[in-house]
């Protein structure tokens, strides 16, 4: 194996961006390549390894669409060894990312403005007229700070000799911003010292400058405005990103149902009524930022937001209309549009890009089809360009007929060779191909680039010019200087800045107090479900045989009551028919089809984790990681006794979940939905384990009595309390009417009643709420139940008394959720029942898109 980059062969006829034709390091990368050197093949390992296991607890994904798997979260890949280039080199680049800003705000303010540019046939009219992604809202709309475009992205990639090329524009919103941020933060603390060493340019200037322009933006309220990132959402690729940018810049992450306008002005609402949002950074298509104006159909955006713009009342980062500027077939014009616009030659090339709407375009490109790629001419998408040369010759003549039938929808591009860089790869190091994505930060005064770039890497060449999210592997890039550079800057407030003091509470959006009641609900009922799990596991790999345990029916009645198993476990003539339980529950634990499952439960907590992953603290969302990365890891031996320690491990986590959730949440509304959540699903799951378990009346009552305190982690107390005189009575005490014990249902109700004291009064009507009366409806009854006689026998073999009040508080606790969710919820739009039953507490969640 080639474990030195000295031996490292590069591929001939390409520019290689570590070793140059004769074979030698080039001096950017000397100081790499010696610790490489070092490392050797097991060092090399080990950092891969390492690498993968941060970005796995960060929960580090993107999403993915392909034909056979549909739309999937996939791990981000990131190399070990990062690509650098010299600050010599970079500053070329630079200078001309630079440029080529300035040049497309001058072209979009003239698209949009007094449309020279076509006037003097410098670009065709018809890029406009008939542009499917022009809209006539657009024009004329008000810049904020003076421009339109604020953070942009250039496509790039080196030719054979050297030269950069660029691929391809980004001004609507470019996306990778937030993984290039991460990708930096992981390898700086595998090679926390190289970093230093090879003075490598820092980014938290950029990042510091770009939360400072979004401020700077704001139209009223300049010393501290309310900035929020609009995302698409939970189903959006962008959904890891934009949190993680949230978060890292401080600013409010919201959805299109998160915002309102009222009065021309545009709000966040939230619990505590509505909040102005003075600049808004959107990462939602032009197309579907106002369904008032722009596409109807549309939920990721507000109705009413252009007004809001044009009443000068709302700055929009990058200007609803940028779109037009990263238009493909635009490419090819830009060249005269900077003689005319900037009285400046372009100082960085665009790729050959030929519209076809052109008639001597158009017969050259089906002259040259074999060497080109062809593209939607107006629409900058995810899918790769067609490859001519790779396509069938029926495949060819059927692209031929549709150029010719709508040549102005397609351009076509030069198959640019991109240059490579070392990968380790399999425990070798091989030549892949390199295109990076820059980005810029135009203020009202200069342009600042980004020091390095989203690089991106593929085995397979042709494959890069896809989107940087298309499942490729990445690196960090290194601008690498010959002196020290600035390391002292930082996003930290300034030691002396004074900021107003405050206690927050109201600002929370009806949306994320959903994903938190629900965060709270699913994790409580995992931790139920793993705790029932492991007891009737333990019963069943016990030395006793199956039938000297009277505990055992029961608790297979309560699996079967949460939808662990088949209901014919617990009906025992049908019993005998049915495959053992021992060889079919560990099959059951660990199927992810079963839609009340504990895979799909704990599915379900990721799911609202990912959602408010900016509202919880990066310990918290990595226990979640590691909660379902060890429930889901492979299990070729499914015996019962390692998944008892597989359920044992997964309660340790959500109970450490829970813990981290305690000491980190501030008592503020989002708490209060977390510990509503929290709080109503265990006294449902406590309420179903005791109507399968001590209702019928049975031999046995010290074993089953033990096997609910044991589930409920109650026994400790109980044998604290009463040794071991295991009775009826004082188990349903302790785990019904006892007030003191923050497993029984009593306690979860007293919470519930304290919670609804501390919510939003605007939410309150005049006397109680339906929420509230129901609450004290169930709090009454259990504060009037006697244990005692909750115990009592019937001629029929049944608790009688405790049987109606179980039922009682199965009937009536999702009556309650649903009250929560119809006064504080209910605006977030379609939901869903996911638990397939109306008796259990339904999961509702935002439908999918």
């Amino acid at each position: 194996m080639i474990s030195s980059l000295s031996n490292y062969q590069p591929l001939a006829n390409r520019y290689d961006e570590c070793m140059t034709s004769d074979g030698k390091i080039r001096p950017a990368w000397s100081l790499l390549s010696k610790q490489v050197d070092q490392l050797g093949v097991d060092g090399m390992s080990e950092r891969k390894a390492t690498i993968d296991q941060m970005l796995k607890e960060n929960g580090t994904t993107f999403l993915v669409e392909n034909e056979s798997d549909g739309r999937q979260n996939r791990p981000w890949q990131l190399s070990p060894v990062p690509l650098v280039i010299d600050a010599n080199s970079w500053a070329t680049v630079e200078s001309g990312l630079a440029q080529r800003t300035r040049l497309l705000e001058a072209l979009l303010k003239d698209l949009l403005g007094r449309q020279r540019l076509i006037k003097e046939r410098i670009v065709p009219a018809e890029l406009l007229a008939a542009n499917p992604i022009f809209q006539r809202a657009y024009h004329g709309l008000p810049s904020f700070g003076g421009k339109r475009l604020h953070i942009t992205a250039t496509d790039m990639a080196r030719a054979a000799d050297g030269s950069w090329w660029v691929l391809g524009d980004r001004t609507r919103a470019p996306s990778g911003l937030g993984y290039l941020l991460e990708n930096r933060i992981i390898t700086s603390r595998v090679y926390p010292n190289l970093v230093r060493q090879c003075n490598t340019r820092r980014l938290a200037h950029f990042f510091e400058s770009l939360r400072d322009h979004l401020r700077s933006l704001a139209p009223a309220m300049r010393e501290n405005p309310r900035v929020a990132l609009l995302t698409p959402g939970e189903d959006s690729y962008r959904e890891f990103e934009d949190a993680y940018l949230a978060r890292y810049l401080g600013v409010t992450l919201v959805q299109g149902t998160d915002l309102a306008v009222r009065g021309g002005r545009l709000n966040l609402k939230t619990l505590g009524g509505l909040l102005p949002i003075e600049v808004l950074w959107r990462h939602v298509s032009d197309r579907k930022c106002d369904p008032l104006e722009l596409m109807s159909h549309s939920s990721e955006g507000v109705s009413g937001l252009l007004g809001a713009v044009r009443e000068g009342k709302l700055a929009v980062a990058n200007a609803i209309g940028s779109v037009m500027a990263e238009v493909p077939a635009l490419m090819p014009f830009l060249a005269g549009a900077s003689k005319f616009l900037l009285d400046e030659e372009l100082q960085l090339p665009s790729v050959a890009t030929y519209w076809c709407g052109g008639a001597k375009e158009l017969s050259h490109v089906l002259a040259n089809l074999d060497s080109l790629t062809v593209r939607n001419a107006f629409v900058v998408t995810e899918a790769a360009p067609v490859i001519v040369a790779d396509l069938s010759p029926e495949a060819k003549n059927e692209l031929v007929a549709t150029l010719k039938a709508r040549p102005r929808e397609y351009v076509a591009q030069e198959r640019l060779p991109h240059s490579t860089t070392p990968v380790w790869d399999n425990g070798a190091w091989r030549p892949w191909h390199v295109a990076i994505r820059c980005f810029q930060l135009q203020t009202s005064k200069t342009v600042e680039v980004l020091p390095g770039a989203l690089t991106r890497l593929s085995p397979v060449e042709n494959v890069l010019g896809r989107s940087p999210v298309s499942g490729l592997l990445t690196q960090d890039c290194w601008i690498a200087n010959e002196h020290p550079v600035d390391n002292e800057t930082t996003l930290l407030p300034a030691p002396d800045a004074k900021v107003a003091l405050k206690r927050s509470g109201d600002e929370l959006p009806s949306r994320v107090a959903e994903h938190l009641f629900w965060l709270g609900r699913y994790a409580e009922r995992g931790e139920a479900i793993a705790r029932l799990l492991r007891t009737t596991l333990t019963r069943l790999a016990s030395e006793n045989e199956l039938d000297d345990l009277p505990e055992l029916p029961r608790l297979i009645a309560a699996l079967a009551a949460i939808g662990q198993i088949e209901p014919d476990y617990a009906i025992a003539p049908l019993e005998v028919s049915m495959p053992k339980l021992e060889d079919i529950l560990p099959a059951s634990v660990l199927d992810s089809s079963q839609s009340r499952g504990l895979q799909s439960t704990i599915r379900s907590v990721v799911h609202n984790a990912s959602v408010v992953r900016d509202r919880l603290s990066i310990d918290a969302y990595r226990i979640i990681q590691h909660a379902s990365s060890d429930l889901n890891a492979p299990l070729a031996d499914r015996n019962i006794g390692r998944l008892i320690e597989r359920m044992n491990g997964l309660i340790v986590d959500l109970l450490a979940f829970a813990g981290v959730l305690g000491e980190s949440f501030t008592r503020t509304h989002a708490w209060q939905f977390l510990e509503l959540g929290r709080r109503l699903e265990r006294a449902y799951q406590t309420a179903e384990l005791l109507s399968a378990t001590l209702v019928p009346v049975g031999e046995g009552v010290r074993a089953v009595c033990e096997a609910v305190l044991e589930t409920s982690d109650s026994l400790m107390t109980y044998r604290s309390r009463y040794l071991n005189l295991v009775r009826v009575a004082p188990t349903l005490d302790l785990l019904v009417t006892d007030e003191s014990n923050p497993r029984s249902i009593r306690f979860q109700l007293d919470e519930i009643a304290r919670v609804f004291a501390q919510l939003p009064e605007q939410s309150r009507p005049v006397g109680l709420g339906i929420d509230e009366k129901i609450a004290l409806e169930l709090r009454h009854h259990l504060q009037m139940a006697d244990p005692n006689v909750l115990s009592g026998e019937d001629e029929s073999a049944r608790r009688v008394h405790l049987e109606q009040l179980l039922d009682r508080l199965i009937q009536r606790l999702p009556e309650l959720s649903n009250a929560i969710a119809a006064r504080y919820l209910i605006h977030t739009g379609a939901t869903q029942t996911l638990t397939g039953v109306t008796a259990g507490l339904p999961g509702v969640f935002p439908k999918e898109a």
